[in-house]
């Protein structure tokens, strides 16, 4: 059998938010014996490892898979708030999400080209949100017109954006330089719009301004804090221009803002905040149109009316990369999971292919039988 790689061990296990106790009650082992193989002074039996396989759900040919050569870790991940259990956890398997599926598109950068990652250097500590928003809509020639198609102009400067589910978890979107390619995960599960544009953009904000800040950086909760302030604000006005979102605010109703959501793709409630920031309503106004959102249930999950109006983050090279080796006939797509031997999860958020598409389709001269009891009547 082929060395089964201890990394690998510990990827799986974190990848499912388990613990070394976690694994170590569900095969009848000791604890020990779990960091012994994540460890490399042993390696677990067959029978173990195929337990262990069916338990964190991972192929047992991705146990002897090694990384790419020249693959490089990824630097911090998510930038959310590590001061919890349930926290770090969600943080550990959001690395392992983001180091395998940046594995998947290694295999795939090797057969199709994708865009060059095209990040502005706009990260000094001297650059304000709002300054750094504006160079990066003009690194990328957007003018201060509405983005509709921000998933779209992501992925054409490189970023590779991601689908993912985060249910039960504290995240919503999180990102990372993984290789020097910029990633940003989504949540597949939230199902609003206007949120999933304003993460991508919050993600766009760390990628940007944060890209080289380290784990120390994040350990303390008060940079933590002003690190989620600074992406919200450059989210704010990367997708809402002062210039131009500014003379469009003259009726500062709920009903006002809501003729806006559908161009500029945000919530109202993003809207009124963005409104406040640009001294377009006082405090007392926002404070007012904040209350009457509570009271109409819009500040809860999917609230807010018009939301199937505001455009999708699309996600679509990891699909049109594996179509493009399809239809050349370079690699079928059932052979893709023996290519890429990891988790469906894994292989979803980086192509978007759900798992039924990689089964072996059936020759065209296999047809069904009328059974015994058919052809008795």
């Amino acid at each position: 059998m082929t060395a089964v790689l201890p990394e690998r061990i510990a990827q799986a296990r974190e990848l499912q938010g388990l613990t070394k106790t976690d694994i170590a009650s569900a095969l009848g082992v000791s604890p020990a014996a779990v960091a012994q193989w994540e460890s490399g002074v042993k390696t677990p039996t067959a029978e173990n490892l195929a337990a262990l396989a069916r338990i964190v759900r991972f192929p047992i040919a991705a146990f002897q898979r090694a990384q790419p050569v020249g693959f490089s870790q990824p630097g911090p991940v998510s930038f959310r708030g590590r001061s919890d259990a349930k926290t770090r956890r969600a943080n550990m398997r959001a690395e392992q999400l983001a180091k395998l599926v940046a594995e998947a598109y290694v295999w795939l950068g090797e057969r199709v080209a994708m865009p060059k990652p095209n990040l502005p250097e706009v990260d000094g500590e001297e650059v304000t949100p709002e300054e750094a928003a504006r160079a990066c809509r003009r690194a990328w020639n957007l003018g201060d017109r509405p983005i509709l198609k921000l998933g779209e102009l992501l992925e054409s400067q490189g970023i590779i954006v991601a689908r993912a589910t985060f249910s039960g978890e504290q995240l919503d979107a999180f990102s990372c330089m993984v290789s020097g390619r910029p990633f940003i995960f989504l949540g597949s599960d939230k199902e609003d719009r206007a949120r999933s544009r304003f993460d991508a953009a919050h993600e766009l904000g760390h990628l940007v301004r944060h890209q080289h800040y380290t784990e120390r950086h994040l350990s303390d909760s008060e940079d933590h804090k002003q690190l989620e302030q600074e992406a919200n604000a450059f989210a704010s006005a990367f997708l809402m221009p002062a210039e131009t979102f500014g003379r469009e605010v003259f009726d500062t109703t709920l009903n006002g803002f809501l003729r806006l959501k559908e161009r500029w793709g945000v919530s109202v409630q993003a809207m009124v905040f963005r409104s406040f920031q640009l001294g377009l309503i006082d405090e007392h106004r926002k404070t007012e149109l904040f209350r009457q959102m509570s009271a109409k249930g819009w500040r809860k999950a999917r609230g807010e009316p018009l939301d199937e109006f505001v455009p999708e983050v699309n996600n679509s090279v990891g699909r049109r990369g594996v179509e493009l080796l399809t239809h050349n006939r370079i690699v079928q797509l059932w052979e893709i999971p023996s290519e890429v031997p990891f988790p469906e999860e894994v292989l979803h958020a980086a192509f978007g292919i759900e798992g039924a598409e990689y089964e072996l389709p059936l020759p065209p001269n296999v047809v069904l039988l009328s059974s015994a009891s058919d052809k008795s009547g």
